[in-house]
């Protein structure tokens, strides 16, 4: 572990990112549930990350087709996201900004998800600025009352702001300080890789041994902590293990295969939806 934690904030070459994403992706559990609004939630709330890696978080918005108030029907137009007065880009860590996806409308830094639809966006770039960042997004829905049912395809342009807006403020990104990350080897190397990376769900270890022997695995998060450890014995030539990331967090890992005194490091990105 002393070794890992070492590896990770010793002051070496630092690595970045592949470059940050520019599209998002509908979350398919949040689509799939009878839920409405921002996804991730406030309980889960936004992956963290670091300066000068690069950065990604998606996010799926879902807009109702009407609401009641009052015994009366209230149809969805669409709901402008936009930045408070007295913030700055919603408040988001610098070098950070957000995407909007194909059917959502940006004008001038104001975000128009239409109503009764499943669209989304993506918080992207690379962050220079270590701290937390709490954002501010204000949330202003335009409304049609009706008496009758909603259309399915709402005049997006229409609606009047009747309720509102309203700032959510407990949304937070935390940017660690400028890591040196140093994938090492020795001169027997043992080519280890993984594909695909970034990954999210699995991805397949490959590594290049000469004799059966046992071998472990061991993957780290950015805060030096184990999150994986397993043990298989090699067979000589190229070796392949199947790593299941699907539970872990955005963010940057450290892959580590030991090898009799012989010993590989690799970063690893977790890019996902959830």
């Amino acid at each position: 572990m002393k070794k890992i934690v070492t590896l990770i904030f010793t002051i070496c070459s630092v690595i970045s990112y592949s470059q940050a994403p520019t599209t998002c992706s509908l979350d398919p559990v949040f689509v799939g549930s009878n839920k409405t609004g921002i996804w991730p939630d406030s309980a889960t709330n936004f992956a963290g990350g670091a300066v000068n890696m690069a950065y990604g978080q998606n996010i799926t918005v879902k807009v109702p087709k009407d609401t009641t108030q009052n015994g009366f029907k209230i149809c969805f137009n669409r709901v402008e996201l936009s930045t408070p007065t007295g913030f700055t880009n919603f408040n988001l860590p610098p070098g950070l900004n957000l995407l909007a996806g194909t059917s959502v409308t940006n004008a001038a830094g104001t975000f128009k998800f239409p109503g009764n639809a499943n669209t989304c966006a993506v918080i992207s770039g690379t962050p220079t600025s270590a701290g937390t960042y709490m954002l501010q997004f204000k949330v202003q829905p335009y409304l049609t009352p009706s008496g009758g049912a909603c259309p399915a395809n709402p005049n997006v342009t229409g609606g009047n702001a009747i309720v509102g807006p309203t700032t959510l403020s407990y949304y937070k990104i935390t940017i660690a300080a400028a890591a040196g990350v140093k994938e090492e080897s020795n001169s027997r190397a043992i080519q280890l890789s993984n594909t695909p990376n970034p990954f999210s769900g699995k991805t397949s270890i490959k590594f290049l041994v000469k004799e059966e022997s046992l071998v472990k695995i061991s993957v780290y998060n950015i805060l030096g902590n184990k999150v994986f450890e397993d043990k298989l014995k090699s067979v000589p030539g190229e070796n392949s293990y199947d790593l299941d990331g699907s539970e872990w967090s955005n963010g940057i890992y450290l892959l580590t295969l030991q090898y009799k005194n012989h010993t590989e490091t690799k970063r690893m990105i977790v890019y996902s939806a959830r």
